[in-house]
């Protein structure tokens, strides 16, 4: 082992930047073994085994740390974005809603649960859910983004046409999928 846990879990989290997924999840494993139950490194071992594709690895250090520190908004939003990449919608429903019932203000999460509410077919959920998260965040370019495409599919033109000029004003393109 080389290093600290504190050296081997910023060497990991520079590696997870990196899209260097294995090597990271390597240091991460190496920082647990110093110091084990380390709820920061299990939840940062996580987000590196579900950017590889390793959802059930990722879901079980997850739960670890839920089990350890309890129900944390950030937390239950990782826990729900693993649910959702494995179309597991109700679960990421659920995670997603206990977090906003923690923090109503949490515009990330706003915008992940309207994605599952636009996957699902229930636009105008997703349209609350998306004009929620750019009230709470105004440079939201992400939601912004689906909220114009969920206008979209609403039919509602002029709507869509605001979203993609307050993307334009933020830097993105605005244009969306038509």
């Amino acid at each position: 082992m080389n290093g600290t846990a504190e050296s081997l879990n910023a060497r990991g989290l520079r590696l997870t930047d990196g899209e260097r997924y294995d090597d990271a999840i390597a240091a991460f494993n190496e920082a647990l073994a110093l110091e084990p139950g380390n709820t920061g490194i299990l939840y940062n071992r996580g987000e590196a085994l579900r950017r590889a594709g390793r959802s059930a690895e990722a879901a079980a250090d997850l739960e670890a740390v839920l089990a350890i520190e309890g129900e944390a908004p950030d937390l239950l939003l990782a826990l729900g974005l693993i649910a959702y990449e494995a179309d597991e919608f109700p679960s990421a429903v659920a995670r997603y809603e206990r977090a906003l019932s923690i923090r109503p203000d949490f515009p990330e999460a706003w915008n992940d649960l309207g994605v599952v509410r636009f996957r699902s077919g229930d636009y105008p959920a997703a349209q609350a859910c998306f004009e929620k998260a750019v009230a709470l965040r105004p440079d939201y370019e992400e939601a912004w983004f689906n909220l114009a495409d969920t206008y979209d599919e609403l039919g509602m033109a002029a709507e869509r046409r605001n979203a993609q000029a307050r993307l334009r004003t933020l830097g993105a393109g605005g244009e969306g999928e038509d």
